[in-house]
């Protein structure tokens, strides 16, 4: 006996469309965890920390515990010293001082562009709407990292001025030699 064709046809009809259905759903369920995912990315590069800061070095400070360096800027080490004209001095402690001027005791927020190798929030702080990393190097008394295109025209600015590592009588350490 033939076997019917009649409900096999049917049968498949009917199967077809749950699947058509299934792979809408699919898309529908691709396109959600695709806009989460990047949600999630966004989120996660826009974090922020604030708090009241603690002034650790020229570029390093505290906010509730959590270290955070100050990203775009290399400020000298607190026992680094730099060259007079009549000597040497610590500059490092001068560029303590003014970040302790700009920042310390003070309620900011600090947006994290990235992290170091060992996971140190690298991040860009303000007071209110003032660019606390920027105001440093325009100080004079960090450096643009070169790397970093957005404080070049501070720098430029600070040793057009003459002011911090850049006065006339100061020679900055040189942070660019070979390993």
């Amino acid at each position: 006996m033939p076997l019917s064709r009649g409900p096999a046809i049917i049968g498949a009809d009917s199967i077809r469309q749950p699947v058509g259905a299934m792979k809408s759903s699919r898309s529908i369920y691709a396109v959600i965890l695709s806009v989460l995912l990047l949600l999630a990315g966004f989120s996660a590069q826009a974090q922020e920390i604030t708090g009241i800061a603690e002034v650790r070095s020229g570029n390093e400070i505290a906010l509730n515990g959590t270290v955070v360096r100050l990203f775009g800027l290399e400020a000298p080490a607190p026992d680094e010293r730099c060259d007079l004209t009549e000597g040497r001095y610590r500059c490092g402690i001068v560029a303590w001082a003014e970040l302790v001027k700009l920042a310390d005791g003070r309620d900011l927020s600090c947006d994290i562009e990235s992290r170091t190798g060992d996971g140190l929030p690298v991040a860009t702080c303000y007071l209110g709407e003032r660019d606390i990393n920027e105001a440093l190097v325009r100080s004079g008394w960090a450096e643009a990292r070169a790397d970093v295109e957005r404080y070049q025209v501070d720098q430029a600015e600070a040793r057009r001025a003459r002011r911090g590592l850049w006065a006339e009588r100061i020679r900055p350490p040189d942070r660019r030699q070979a390993p």
